[in-house]
């Protein structure tokens, strides 16, 4: 067993794995009892093979759900500081080949994520020929990626609760977070670029999370680099955009600055009684404009298209004088008189966000190829959640040709998804995501299977960099676009992670010992 705690600095540690041939990789590691309490799912320990372009980052698997009610244990399930949890990793041919482990790196080692590192031990199994057979049929093939994963960029920019900034200075950084989305059924990466007016990527419009909000020589661009992995791996890469506002009075980090926003206060959005709310407006074309500004920027870098996120930050219109103005020129009457559920307000007010779509639509548009996708709130029980405030009318965007992709999240229930179907056809890409985000193997394809069958031609990760630390549950992830595998998925899942009670600790026995808290 070897750990070390955040702050030692260890370096690397290389494990010669003396042996030839295909191998299941199984990792064993011990969420060791201290005072960092880390609580992210961002991972423990990063681990690499010789031949890997880049580190994976391992961490404890507790809080797993299922969609049939269980969590991954059951009800006896241990306290992860008294057992070893072995974690299905990969299967790879080791000739020649070692294991490279190591502590977090900055800044997944922060105090807010920090943990102890702990590899307990690495078991490798042998494949005979029909488990070869088996595991080659799990390769990605074109027709085989249609997963979509949606990379939150709060590392990069700050989270939303209050962290710090971060600019990487080496393209080493970026093989790393790449590394578990390669040689997977992942075919779309969704890089979160814009959470704003913040930006990851070397800009001229928007903000980059410093004071002096200047391009430093040393930083590595984000969205560069991560197109350039994509494409080199087969992968097509939207920027994607969260209309975030300003954090206010107590969040001093950098994303709640929001320099835009202060920048121009006669475009934010009101509530009936005018009181400002700490988001702008699309009522305001000036605004969307600055918008479009924004995204021509990222559409530079030679990526595929657009994702807008608007399962966050909504409503995007509300009571502004502009949209006031023109219900009353309409219907004669003052919407603030109204609910929310009006009719005549809900379709109004959702023609705002419409335009703004028809807007993006014509920037990608401009050069060939480029798609346009969407991620909405989503329920089990029908249509999209809120929807008389997220202004999401999804009928005329399909009426209309402007979408290309429909992510919807937590559920999409399958009339709604039938629904969609019918009015787009086959053109249109629909990839519910696959929630909740720590779910068992079999769990993991028993809701793709799911969804397949009611006609979803794709599937999405919501937050999918936070999903992969999660070594066994991620080894089913990466192949759910084969379908025809999704019944070996669910019986080998169970296969996939175990536990081991620990009989002693430091010398201690581990059953009636560690008591206090």
């Amino acid at each position: 067993m070897a750990s070390a705690r955040p702050d030692h600095s260890c370096g690397e540690l290389t494990l010669p794995l003396e042996a030839e041939g295909i191998h299941r990789i199984y990792l064993g590691i011990h969420a060791t009892k201290s005072h960092y309490r880390g609580g992210s799912s961002y991972g423990q320990l990063e681990v690499k093979l010789t031949d890997d372009a880049g580190f994976r980052r391992v961490g404890p698997e507790d809080g797993t759900e299922d969609r049939d009610g269980t969590t991954k244990f059951g009800d006896d399930e241990p306290s992860l500081e008294k057992v070893i949890t072995e974690a299905y990793w990969k299967t790879a041919e080791l000739k020649g080949q070692s294991l490279t482990f190591r502590q977090m790196p900055y800044p997944y080692n922060r105090p807010e994520h920090a943990r102890i590192g702990n590899l307990s031990y690495v078991r490798l199994v042998p494949l005979n020929e029909e488990e070869q057979a088996q595991w080659q049929a799990t390769r990605p093939t074109r027709n085989t990626r249609n997963l979509a994963l949606i990379f939150c960029t709060g590392q990069y920019t700050g989270h939303t609760r209050g962290t710090y900034t971060f600019h990487p200075t080496s393209k080493d950084w970026f093989k790393d977070e790449f590394e578990p989305f390669a040689d997977s059924d992942i075919g779309l990466l969704i890089f979160e670029a814009l959470r704003g007016s913040s930006c990851v990527y070397k800009t001229d419009l928007g903000s980059l999370g410093t004071r002096e909000n200047v391009w430093q020589e040393d930083w590595v661009d984000p969205l560069a680099e991560l197109t350039a992995l994509a494409h080199a791996n087969g992968m097509r890469i939207f920027a994607s955009m969260r209309f975030i506002g300003v954090q206010f009075p107590m969040n001093i980090s950098p994303i709640a600055w929001a320099p835009n926003y202060w920048r121009h206060p006669q475009w934010t959005m009101k509530t009936k009684e005018g009181v400002p709310i700490t988001n702008l407006s699309l009522a305001y074309p000036q605004l969307r404009q600055y918008w479009i500004g924004l995204l021509r920027e990222t559409l530079a870098y030679g990526t595929d298209g657009i994702q807008l996120h608007l399962n966050r930050s909504e409503p995007y219109v509300f009571y502004e004088e502009p949209v006031v103005s023109a219900f009353r020129e309409k219907y004669g009457e003052d919407p603030r008189g109204l609910s929310l559920e009006d009719p005549r307000w809900v379709e109004h007010s959702a023609s705002y966000l419409t335009q703004f779509i028809r807007e993006v639509r014509q920037l990608l548009d401009e050069k060939p190829n480029r798609n346009l996708g969407v991620t909405l709130s989503g329920r089990e029980n029908g249509r999209p959640a809120h929807y008389e405030e997220n202004h999401c009318d999804v009928d005329t965007w399909i009426g209309e040709g402007l979408v290309d992709y429909l992510m919807v999240t937590p559920y999409l229930h399958a009339s709604l998804l039938q629904h969609w179907r019918s009015l787009g056809g086959d053109k249109l890409h629909i990839w519910p995501d696959l929630m909740p985000r720590a779910q068992t193997a079999a769990s993991y394809a028993r809701l793709a299977q799911r969804y397949y069958r009611a006609g979803a031609d794709g599937l999405c990760l919501w937050d999918g960099e936070r999903r992969s630390a999660r070594i066994s549950e991620w080894a089913a992830v990466r192949q759910l676009g084969h379908r025809q595998n999704l019944d070996q998925i669910r019986r080998d899942g169970p296969y996939y992670y175990r536990w081991a009670e620990l009989k002693t600790l430091g010398g201690f026995d581990v059953k009636w010992s560690f008591k206090d808290g």
